[in-house]
């Protein structure tokens, strides 16, 4: 009971924490692209700040901004903090510790199974919901690098009426050993592209 009382503090405190962080996503540059199944090849954009649960105890708190296109160019990075969620703060860090990711391949981009009728690009204005795969290098401080972390950034967009069954909104963060960190319900997962200007 105190721990699941414990985990609902903290949910309350992320996602408190994380409206500042969606006002700071909907400031951020929008890029011009639509949905790839006309075979366009303009780039899209990735936005995330997640907190992804591994073999237990272990968390994966891990931001995310960049972009990519379907010819296979992928740029960006972003920030993480592997811990141990053992009470009482401050949590120790786990084997991962804490640092800086950099994008390094693109592997594919997918649209949601799920569309509305009237959306079947699955995006509701500047915004897309899809799943996105590629790869990454960690750069924990004071550790070795981590090479060819497999991240897999699923937005379900409500709006868009667009979902992946099976696939919940968040970050699959699956090391070269195989560990993978899952998603939980704490955060968000954007993609944006933009609308025609004409």
């Amino acid at each position: 009971m105190k721990l699941k009382r414990e985990l609902d503090v903290n949910r309350r405190k992320f996602l408190k924490s994380a409206g500042a962080g969606t006002i700071a996503l909907g400031s951020l540059p929008l890029l011009a692209g639509k949905a790839w199944a006309g075979g366009d090849d303009e780039q899209k954009g990735f936005h995330f700040v997640v907190v992804s649960f591994g073999p237990a105890p272990n968390r994966l708190q891990i931001t995310g901004d960049g972009t990519f296109d379907v010819e296979g160019n992928v740029e960006g990075g972003g920030s993480f903090d592997n811990f141990l969620a053992v009470p009482p703060p401050p949590d120790p860090f786990g084997s991962l510790g804490s640092g800086t990711w950099k994008a390094r391949k693109f592997v594919s981009f997918t649209l949601p199974t799920v569309t509305a009728p009237g959306a079947p690009d699955a995006t509701h204005g500047v915004f897309q919901g899809g799943i996105l795969k590629l790869r990454a290098d960690f750069h924990p401080v004071g550790k070795q690098k981590v090479k060819d972390v497999l991240l897999e950034v699923v937005c379900n967009l409500g709006a868009a009426g667009a979902s992946t069954p099976g696939k919940d909104e968040g970050v699959i963060v699956t090391l070269p050993d195989g560990t993978e960190f899952v998603p939980n319900g704490l955060g968000i997962t954007v993609f944006t592209h933009n609308e025609d200007s004409d």
